[in-house]
């Protein structure tokens, strides 16, 4: 991917997602656990000031999420979208409750999906509210209108880990690569997650699908074309 932006790096993994095993299975547990030893083993990024208790993290996570934020709202893909579908960070993942207040102050249009229990996704228009959804998310009220992903022009996704050719790992549900099927086609997708998600490679099997943009706190990669 060609790095159009850097700066300074924090820290954090990725959204809801068990699924169908494919031959790559072994290889994508594998990946999960290197990226969960790597942060284990990172403490404090460069330059995060003294202090590693839960405060410091917090401080750093909204750093985190209000760099990405700045990076998202500047990306050509988002200047034009009257519908963006974005998520609600995770506690590890970096924070996007800036960046979907944000979107909507700008008057675009934001969905949320909601973890169904077959762990597929449905999307509600988000105005404002959240409450607590399955597996530790959070989502709008199930009163909130519901959307179909079609309606979305551009849509945010999570990451435990991508690499430069877009490659995208997941939490290991598919809940993700179910419900990007049902984005229009050509719909871009990007992917927001800390530097230590990004790897060399991402081991991928022939149902996963990839993203054309990683934004983290420091730089946007864009996927070769």
């Amino acid at each position: 991917m060609q790095d159009t932006g850097s700066g300074a790096a924090p820290e954090g993994p990725a959204a809801v997602e068990p699924a169908k095993a494919g031959p790559a299975d072994g290889a994508k547990r594998d990946l999960r656990r290197q990226v969960a030893a790597r942060r284990g083993g990172t403490g404090p990024p460069p330059g995060a000031g003294p202090g590693a208790g839960p405060a410091a993290a917090d401080r750093r996570r909204a750093a985190a999420g209000a760099e990405i934020t700045r990076r998202v709202l500047a990306l050509p893909e988002l200047v034009t979208a009257a519908c963006v579908a974005a998520f609600v960070g995770l506690p590890g993942e970096p924070s996007t409750r800036p960046l979907l207040d944000a979107l909507r102050a700008r008057g675009t249009r934001v969905l949320l999906p909601a973890v169904r229990e077959d762990l597929d996704l449905d999307f509600r228009a988000f105005t404002g509210i959240l409450v607590p959804g399955a597996l530790g998310t959070r989502e709008p009220p199930p009163a909130a209108p519901a959307v179909g992903l079609a309606a979305a022009d551009v849509v945010l996704v999570p990451a435990v880990a991508v690499d430069a050719h877009g490659r995208r790992l997941g939490r290991g549900g598919g809940s993700y690569d179910r419900a990007l099927r049902r984005a229009r086609s050509g719909t871009p997708f990007v992917a927001l997650v800390d530097d230590l998600a990004i790897v060399d490679e991402v081991p991928v099997d022939a149902h996963d699908l990839s993203v054309s943009v990683i934004v983290t706190p420091t730089r946007v990669l864009r996927r070769p074309v």
